[in-house]
């Protein structure tokens, strides 16, 4: 049976500046290649220079498929504390262009993951003890949670800056791995109070027509890393290293629903997200941080849709696509 095809234009956007570029080329061309079969007009745009931003309004796109948090096209604007950086949804707000994803205000609260997480410990969600770090900022005597700590880079997504040596059982082991963030990731360290207990992600589509949510959780397990740890790490992402497990138990099913469900709504999240979630040794459930622009591809977001529904990649981007023609955007 011949599809008839939608007759809308959808440009999917991206980056090739630095660390801004939220899309490989794999997940552009198999974007492109689905939505291709039901609509009349997809096209890629790489917005690396302010006169292709100036293009992209010109289309006028019917839909942006967005896969950039911020724009800057000087070395002063695209730094992470940079006052002058083009937050792309309020960008796109301005010119009334429909998009995918939420709006500035959630993606600002998302990017640094000190103040997610302030967000939603104010909403009354668990999340757990933390504070902000730089090298020699604190001393042996006034660190302001005990060991075991955990370290990660306060603004990094997909587990860069995360590997067998973020989990740190004493001072020395502590001012490396600060030092080693600030140095190679060029931001300070988030640091937690460490969850021994089950990894988990949940996938979270709002249904703009019906103002309800689909809220799909897994867990991930990770292997064993030299240390007899389990971290997932970015390295163990990029080789796909680790397991995406059905959530069998009921009760826990339900307890890491709601504590994503509330953590998206804290966050003012929009469309559709991810929410990271880990326990404690007692089986408690906390929030780790949120991923409101996450990928597109056939990664943890489709997993989540697939082993909670049974459907196809397909059918989870069609879906987020004709919600986000349901969306008003004047409301974001």
């Amino acid at each position: 049976m011949k599809i008839v095809k939608d007759e809308k234009h959808i440009e999917i956007v991206t980056t090739r500046i630095g660390r801004l570029n939220l899309m490989s080329d794999g997940i552009l061309d198999l974007l492109h290649k689905t939505l291709s079969n039901y609509y009349s007009k997809v096209e890629i745009s790489i917005i690396s220079k302010e006169k292709e931003l100036k293009e992209l309004i010109r289309k006028k796109p019917d839909l942006i498929i967005s896969g950039i948090k911020y724009l800057g096209f000087d070395l002063n604007s695209i730094q992470r504390n940079s006052t002058n950086k083009i937050w792309f949804s309020d960008f796109l707000d301005e010119y009334k262009i429909p998009y995918t994803g939420s709006s500035k205000k959630s993606i600002e609260s998302e990017f640094d993951k000190s103040k997610a997480k302030d967000i939603v410990s104010e909403y009354g969600c668990n999340t757990a003890p933390f504070f902000v770090a730089k090298p020699d900022q604190y001393t042996q005597n006034n660190i302001p949670i005990d060991f075991p700590l955990f370290i990660k880079p306060l603004y990094e997504g997909d587990s860069r800056g995360i590997d067998s040596n973020s989990l740190v059982y004493n001072f020395e082991e502590y001012q490396k791995r600060v030092s080693s963030i600030f140095k190679n990731q060029g931001t300070a360290s988030l640091v937690e109070r460490y969850l021994n207990g089950k990894e988990y992600t949940v996938a979270i589509f709002q249904d703009f027509k019906t103002n309800s949510y689909q809220v799909y959780p897994i867990e991930l397990l990770a292997e064993k890393n030299i240390k007899g740890d389990r971290i997932l790490g970015f390295a163990d992402k990029v080789i796909d290293n680790e397991l995406s497990l059905k959530i069998e138990n009921e009760d826990v099913k339900n307890r890491i629903s709601k504590l994503a469900l509330d953590s998206f709504k804290a966050l003012g999240a929009k469309g559709y997200g991810r929410i990271d979630i880990k326990m404690d040794e007692k089986g408690i459930p906390y929030f780790l941080e949120a991923n409101l622009i996450p990928g597109l591809g056939t990664g943890y977001l489709y997993r989540c849709y697939n082993l909670n529904t049974g459907l196809t990649y397909e059918q989870m981007i069609l879906g987020i696509v004709r919600n986000a023609f349901e969306a008003d955007t004047t409301n974001r």
